[in-house]
C-alpha cells in the first residue's frame, strides 16, 4: 500500500481538490517517504478507494497497531485512522508554525475523543 518506497525515496503526485493550505488543485507535489512524520506535515495516505493528501496530526495506538490521524485543513472532522504503513510519504512543501500548532491542537482533541470513546 505504501508503493514500496524506502525512507528518502520520493514520487510525484498531482493534487485533486482544494482542501489544504499551501497545496493547490493541479499542483504536482513530490512526496518523500520519511521514517517519522511530524504534526502539521501534509502526508499522502493510501485509502481503500482513493489517495488523500491531508494534514498529519499524530500517531495513536489501536487494536490493529499504530495508526496515523489525519485531517484536511478545511474539514470539521478528522479522517478515519489509517495504519502507518498506508502513509506513502510527506509532501515536500513548507509547513507554517500556524499549521503545526493547529495540527497539535487537533491531535490533542482527537486523543481526548479516542480516550472518551474507549471508556464507554
Amino acid at each position: 500500500m505504501s508503493l514500496g518506497l524506502q525512507p528518502g525515496e520520493s514520487v510525484d503526485f498531482v493534487v485533486c481538490g482544494d482542501c489544504m493550505r499551501g497545496v493547490d488543485h493541479g499542483d504536482s507535489v513530490p512526496v518523500r517517504k520519511q521514517r517519522v512524520y511530524l504534526p502539521g506535515d501534509v502526508v499522502v495516505v493510501r485509502r481503500r478507494d482513493h489517495w488523500s493528501a491531508h494534514r498529519f496530526l499524530g500517531y495513536a495506538p489501536s487494536m490493529h497497531g499504530i495508526v496515523a490521524l489525519t485531517q484536511a485543513d478545511e474539514a470539521a472532522e478528522r479522517d478515519p485512522a489509517a495504519l502507518v504503513g498506508a502513509i506513502v510519504g510527506r509532501a515536500q512543501r513548507g509547513v507554517s508554525s500556524f499549521d503545526r500548532i493547529a495540527a497539535l491542537c487537533r491531535y490533542a482533541r482527537a486523543l481526548v475523543i479516542r480516550l472518551a470513546e474507549g471508556r464507554r
